[in-house]
């Protein structure tokens, strides 16, 4: 079914994030429509939600498969007083606050991996993609998220079905997009909130809580640089930390993290 978006509209009309809202059927990028709302210079907390995405982007420039009827795309402006270096405390944000939204209807099993995956007993049910963008010297945060809510395990491409899921494989039922971007604005306006007003600390504590990574092995792919250790936490600036065999710890910036089964 394709979204009430009028509906959505009323019930996101006081809110922080959503407030404004722009839907459209079709989109190449919620990213890139997003980049150009902001560049003419859309408030902060807009929101860009599409039913199809022609060019949907993971991390990386991956693909992010997006057929219509059955998923949330979205991007979300932000305009926070933040440096460059603290663009990954956003994606960490980002995950602990649809994390939240998930597991409202999905009790059991939501995990985030770092640095922008959210898994549902050990599968992909949702990335990030941050990105910051600077128009007439001023910093803008453009965030999106993929969430497969509805889609069917048979509907992903091959190459993902063993790896990826949807709420409704793991729920047994379908979900109301509507009720879930409501939830997910909803969530997201709370810890971006607590963020602006106390910092990171306490994103970094409710990552943590839900982090199936800490204290396991993990291989971080860079590049062609593949490093492996024990996740040893995340530090203060969103870094993930990895422990090696002599006891050292490795700051980690950016890179894929796999756990290893051992």
């Amino acid at each position: 079914m394709p979204f009430d978006a009028q509906a959505l509209r009323s019930r996101l009309n006081d809110k922080r994030i959503g407030g404004l809202l722009r839907y459209h059927e079709t989109a190449d990028s919620t990213n890139r429509l997003a980049a150009e709302l902001a560049r003419e210079g859309a408030p902060e907390g807009t929101v860009v939600l599409a039913d199809r995405q022609t060019a949907g982007r993971g991390r990386l420039q991956r693909i992010w498969q997006s057929p219509p009827g059955c998923n949330l795309y979205l991007s979300l402006i932000l305009r926070p007083a933040v440096d460059p270096s603290d663009l990954a405390q956003i994606t960490l944000l980002t995950g602990v606050a649809v994390a939240d939204a998930i597991a409202a209807v999905c009790p059991d099993g939501v995990g985030i991996k770092w640095p922008n995956d959210i898994l549902i007993r050990g599968r992909k049910v949702c990335g990030i993609l941050t990105e910051m963008r600077t128009f007439e010297g001023r910093r803008v945060l453009i965030v999106g998220i993929g969430l497969n809510v509805n889609i069917r395990r048979n509907d992903f491409d091959p190459d993902h079905r063993d790896t990826a899921t949807s709420l409704r494989e793991e729920t047994g039922r379908d979900h109301s997009r509507e009720d879930l971007v409501f939830s997910l604005c909803e969530r997201f306006e709370r810890w971006y909130e607590t963020y602006l007003r106390e910092g990171f600390s306490p994103i970094r504590e409710g990552w943590l809580t839900r982090s199936r990574m800490a204290g396991k092995p993990v291989r971080i792919l860079f590049g062609k640089e593949i490093l492996e250790g024990t996740m040893a936490g995340i530090d203060r600036d969103g870094a993930l930390l990895l422990g090696d065999e002599r006891g050292e710890v490795r700051r980690i910036l950016a890179g894929d993290a796999t756990i290893l089964k051992r």
